[in-house]
């Protein structure tokens, strides 16, 4: 009885939980994908100041584009030493 239970509960803590270890972490992304949707974000960033026309959303609209572009800029920055090392991508 018991042997038939655990096989049940097995099962089920399989569907709930996934068929993957959930204590496995996934691959970090590429990192030209990461500065790709950095990009991404300030441009959709500006494009939503230029839709918003109530001015707590304006504030709220040049708070997004300041924070997307420091984080575009930095990534930037960040790929440029790589670039420059051999093996890099040019």
């Amino acid at each position: 009885m018991a042997r038939p239970f655990s096989r049940l509960l097995a099962q089920l803590s399989s569907r709930l939980i996934g068929a993957e270890d959930p204590l496995e972490v996934p691959p970090a992304p590429d990192f030209h994908d990461v500065v790709e949707q950095a990009r991404t974000d300030w441009l959709t960033a500006r494009a939503y100041f230029e839709s918003v026309s109530d001015p707590d959303l304006v504030d709220h609209a040049i708070y997004l584009i300041e924070a997307a572009e420091k984080k575009y800029m930095y990534l930037l920055k960040q790929a440029r030493p790589q670039q420059e090392q051999p093996g890099g991508a040019a």
